[in-house]
This record gives structure tokens, C-alpha cells and sequence, in this order.
């Protein structure tokens, strides 16, 4: 298994907050000014002991050093209050600006990335993510500043009382650190191993959510409940282990606390003291930090476990979602494109088009295709099962890079991508938004529709008939993917949704075959306005829908076979004559 770089997921957030990091200062160093003042006290605590053994003619002292405990904690309160203030107005966006940044380097990703990944845990690690590094910055400014600036403080107010004191202390703090160092590590796997364990679990309770209607259809609520708990289970045991790593790791730093420091600190003052080496005012310096650190300790000891198990969340959900990619790097060295738009005039081609998916073997799934379509012409493609028509209808619509130079509009070399922004698309199965109707047939409009065009849309596609009976209408939420609708009420909204992407180029995937006959005809006729004036490639399993094509394309094997209008084809014998000898107006069988 690769290892992924180390913390790419924390370098890649500190490449966006280095934009903001003005901003950061300002709130970070008013944090800590507000906690200096609250770290200082014991040092003063102890002058004001002092001054009050000392002769009754230096306590007016004692005056002094009590307004400035009185102006300290004021201080720290008023700081504390500003910090606050600075934090959520320049800081707490940002973690809002990094999750959109997040979720759209996700959307953005190539349609591969989703075929090879488990969706479901690529949107629990988004939220894992997002929400993660969110805490991450809010404790730096409400706990790893304070926890910092009191550690420095009581260090030197230590070693202020008497050089030993500070040694010892230094000593005890160096020996937490790799005490804590040697048993977090393990702490850390165990907790990417939960997190990816609980990731997984996650993922497949959402995807499960997602085809309720499956486990409707198949009953089988019993077998995915046990499903669940198999990975409850797992999640548990990796649980336990990462629970007990944990314990060890605050074990290991109890034993410094209780049985080094306080005891050699506390021990070696009082000897110091009743040896008459160490004044009252200095012993009680000592004591006040001691407890302020006793008070201190375990937040930072909780917060650099926390920030451990933390980064082991983040960078196992970096590592599945980016890889070893800084994605605010990447989003800066991306450049916008500065070709022309392309202009379809007269044809499109492609021109011996061989492919294979990424995700394959290198088997080529089409070799050599080369297809002219002309401006306004009507194409059907048809071949048996994996014949390369799917394939083809990705290329198309940019799921996938053709290679190079194999790809003409009018002469011009174009990408995937550019030939996409030209098509609008009906699929074989339309899943629409858990949102309105209104909002599911102007999704795919790059302009701002009017309700006029959005009726007349539906109008066109034999849509609002059916609309208009439904509570609710063009508001009416349309459930799960659209599973308030049935399936040739689903495809008219999706061909009214083509009718407000109005594209020169239409790209039909067997847009009828899932329906009952009442919705085919309703459909056909919906198609047949949506293709009118425009080039219109139908991909279709059910011969019968392209007898009026003004030329069929036969596909096999990943090759192009024969090309004609229907009579031309029947009349040459050849594959599309037998296809059409066996299907007899129904589906072509996988062997003929």
C-alpha cells in the first residue's frame, strides 16, 4: 500500500490560510497577549505575599502589586473578549472558504475518480475533512496560543525562583515530550485505522439510505441491518484498540505529572525554603505555577492527543479523497483556458478513435472509429452488449479524454470537454434532485429562466399535463433521486430540462427503452420537437426507433461494421440485418 506524504493535508490548509495570514496574526497575537497576562499572575501572587511578611514599612508594596492582579485579570478578560471578536469576524469564514474549496475540487474531479471510489466515503470523508480542519483552526486560537504562551511563562517564572527549579522542570518537560512522542504514534495508527473503519461504515450506511428502494423492492431490511452491524463490529474493535492506545499514551503522561514534577518541584522549594535558601514570596512564585501548570497540563497533554488523532483522521481522508495533491497549490498553477469557444457549423468527427478505460486492462473498447456527423443530420448507433456505444456517448458528453487529435468540429481539434460544452444530453435513466420539478428542469440552463420558460418547456415535452396534478406542481419535491415520479414521467422532465439546454448537438441514450408504451410514444413525440434543427446521435437498443434515421451506424467488437439509412442496411445482409431479423420489434439479443 503507498504511503502518503506526510501531512499534505495540513501543508495544503496552511497554502490557504497563507492568504489570510494578516488576518491569522492579528487574531492569533491577541490571543496571547489576553493569556500573558493571565500567565504572569503567580509571579505577582508571590510579590504580594511578600510585600504583606515583609516590614510593616514596605507593604504599602502590597497596594501596588494587588491593582495589578486587579488590572491583570481585567486585562485577560477585555483581551480575551477582543480575541473573540477578531475570531469570528476574520477567522471563523474561513473554514467555510476551505469546505467550498474542498467540495468543489471534489465535484470537479474526472467521472473515473467517482466510478473507483466509494461515493459514500467520499462524502463522509468531505464532511470528516472540512469539519476536522475547522477545529483545528479554532483550537489554535482558543487553546494551542493560550497553552503555548503559559507554558513559556510558567518555564521562566521556574527558572526565576531558583536556576535549579527550572532545570528540573525543563528536564521533566523534555522527558514528556518523548515520553508522549514514543506512545502517540501508536495511538495514531490506531486511530487511522478507525477512522478509516468508521469511513467505511459510514459510507455504506449512506449508500444503503441511497437505494432504499432496492432494499425495498428485494426486502432485504434484515440483510442490510446485519450488513451494519458486521461493520459496527469492526468499528468497535478498531475502536477499542485506538481507546486503548489512548489510555496508555495518558498514562505514560500522568506518571511525569504526578510522580516527577510535583513532587521534585514541590520538594526541592521546601527543602530550599526551610533551609532558609528560598524567601516565602519565591516559594509561594512556586507554588501558584505549579498549580497553574497542574491546571494547564492536561489541556495541552488532551490537546496534542487531539491534534494527533485529529491529523490521522485528516490526512487518511486526504490521502482517499486528493492523493498526495495540495489542492490550493493545484488550484493556483491552474490556469483558465484561453481557446475560442468552438463553433459547430457543419460537422463533427471523430477520426480513428481508439480508447481503453484508465481503470482497465489497456484493452481497447473502441479501435479505429472514425464518424462524421453533419450539421442537422439524425444518427442511430446500435450493436450488441458492450459493442463500445456507451463508450462512445462518454467520450462524447466528457466523462472521459479521447486522445489527441482524434476529435474535429469543422476541421478543429477540440477536447472532450470543449465537444461537451455543444451537447445536450437525455439519458436511458434520468435520477433527478431531492428538489423541486421547477428546479430539476432549469438545472442544466447556464442562464437564469423564467417561469414562462420553464411552463413552456414542459408544455413542449408532454410534462405539465402530468405536472399540474401532482400537490404542489412545479414546487413539488420530487423525493430521492426522483422516486416520487414514475420512469417516463422522470425522462420527460429530463427532456424538458434538454429543451432550456438548448445545445446544436443532442445526444440521446436510449431514451425510451425503460418505458411503457403509453410513455414512449408520449416521450418519442417529445424527442422528435426536441431534435427538430438540430445534429441528434441515438443510441438505442430497440431497432424500431431509428427506421426514420437519416443513417444507422452499427457497432461491433469496438468497431464501426456498417453505415446506412434502415432499408439500406436490411437489404446488405450483414449484422444489422441480422439484428433486426431476431428482435422483431423487440430488443436486440446479445447473440445473433
Amino acid at each position: 500500500m503507498r504511503e502518503p506524504s506526510r501531512y499534505i493535508a495540513l501543508r495544503s490548509f496552511a497554502s490557504f490560510l497563507r492568504s489570510h495570514r494578516r488576518a491569522l496574526v492579528v487574531v492569533v497575537a491577541s490571543f496571547m497577549l489576553a493569556d500573558l497576562a493571565l500567565s504572569v499572575i503567580p509571579y505577582f501572587i508571590g510579590k504580594f505575599i511578600g510585600a504583606l511578611a515583609a516590614h510593616p514599612l514596605q507593604r504599602h508594596d502590597a497596594f501596588v502589586y494587588f491593582w495589578v492582579l486587579v488590572a491583570l485579570s481585567s486585562v485577560h478578560d477585555l483581551g480575551w473578549r477582543l480575541s473573540e471578536w477578531l475570531y469570528v469576524r476574520h477567522i471563523n469564514p474561513l473554514r467555510f472558504d476551505y469546505e467550498s474549496i474542498l467540495f468543489q475540487t471534489v465535484i470537479r474531479k474526472p467521472y473515473h475518480y467517482f466510478v473507483d471510489k466509494f461515493t459514500g466515503k467520499v462524502a463522509s470523508y468531505t464532511t470528516t475533512l472540512s469539519e476536522e480542519l475547522g477545529i483545528l483552526l479554532e483550537t489554535l486560537c482558543f487553546n494551542y496560543t493560550g497553552e503555548v504562551v503559559s507554558l513559556i511563562a510558567v518555564t521562566a517564572i521556574m527558572a526565576s525562583v531558583n536556576w535549579l527549579t527550572g532545570a528540573v522542570f525543563a528536564a521533566c518537560l523534555l522527558l514528556m515530550y518523548f515520553t508522549g512522542r514514543l506512545t502517540v504514534r501508536r495511538s495514531t495508527d490506531a486511530e487511522k485505522d478507525f477512522a478509516d473503519v468508521k469511513s467505511t461504515k459510514n459510507g455504506k450506511i449512506i449508500d444503503i439510505v441511497g437505494n432504499f428502494v432496492n432494499v425495498k423492492s428485494f426486502q432485504t431490511e434484515r440483510v442490510e441491518s446485519r450488513l451494519v452491524r458486521s461493520e459496527q463490529a469492526k468499528a468497535i474493535a478498531s475502536g477499542r484498540a485506538s481507546f486503548f492506545r489512548g489510555m496508555v499514551f495518558w498514562g505514560s503522561m500522568s506518571i511525569v505529572v504526578r510522580h516527577l514534577i510535583w513532587p521534585l518541584t514541590i520538594g526541592l522549594n521546601f527543602w530550599l525554603f526551610l533551609h532558609g535558601r528560598e524567601s516565602l514570596a519565591q516559594l509561594t512564585t512556586l507554588l501558584s505555577s505549579v498549580l497553574l501548570f497542574s491546571n494547564f497540563i492536561w489541556e495541552i497533554v488532551w490537546n496534542l492527543s487531539q491534534f494527533n488523532l485529529r491529523m490521522a483522521r485528516i490526512e487518511e481522508a486526504h490521502d482517499y479523497l486528493f492523493g498526495d495533491e495540495n489542492i490550493i497549490e493545484a488550484q493556483r498553477s491552474r490556469t483558465a483556458p484561453t481557446r475560442e469557444p468552438v463553433v459547430f457549423e457543419h460537422t463533427v468527427k471523430l477520426t480513428e478513435l481508439s480508447f481503453s478505460y484508465p481503470d482497465g486492462d489497456d484493452e481497447p473498447v473502441l479501435t479505429d472509429v472514425t464518424l462524421e456527423l453533419y450539421k442537422g443530420e439524425k444518427v442511430g448507433v446500435v450493436g450488441r452488449s458492450g459493442s463500445g456505444k456507451s463508450t462512445i456517448t462518454k467520450l462524447l458528453l466528457g466523462y472521459y479524454d479521447a486522445p489527441p487529435g482524434s476529435l474535429h468540429v469543422d476541421g478543429r481539434d477540440v477536447t472532450s470537454r470543449e465537444l461537451a460544452q455543444l451537447i445536450s444530453f437525455v439519458p436511458q435513466d434520468t435520477t433527478l434532485f431531492h428538489r423541486t420539478i421547477k428546479e430539476n428542469i432549469e438545472y442544466a440552463a447556464e442562464r437564469e429562466v423564467s417561469d414562462d420558460e420553464v411552463l413552456t418547456a414542459a408544455e413542449r415535452a408532454h410534462a405539465h399535463e402530468f405536472i399540474t396534478k401532482i400537490p404542489g406542481g412545479y414546487e413539488a419535491l420530487v423525493g430521492e433521486r426522483g422516486v416520487k415520479l414514475s420512469a417516463g414521467q422522470r425522462q420527460r422532465i429530463a427532456i424538458a430540462r434538454a429543451f432550456l439546454d438548448d445545445k446544436p448537438i443532442l445526444v440521446l441514450d436510449e431514451a425510451t427503452s425503460a418505458l411503457d408504451s403509453e410513455s414512449e410514444v408520449l416521450v418519442q413525440t417529445a424527442l422528435e420537437r426536441l431534435w427538430e434543427g438540430k445534429t441528434v446521435m441515438a443510441i438505442a437498443h430497440r431497432l424500431s426507433t431509428l427506421r426514420n434515421m437519416d443513417r444507422i451506424v452499427v457497432l461491433d467488437a469496438g468497431q464501426i461494421t456498417e453505415q446506412g439509412t434502415h432499408a439500406e442496411l436490411v437489404a446488405a445482409g450483414g449484422l444489422y440485418a441480422r439484428l433486426w431479423q431476431h428482435q422483431s420489434g423487440g430488443f436486440i439479443p446479445s447473440e445473433v
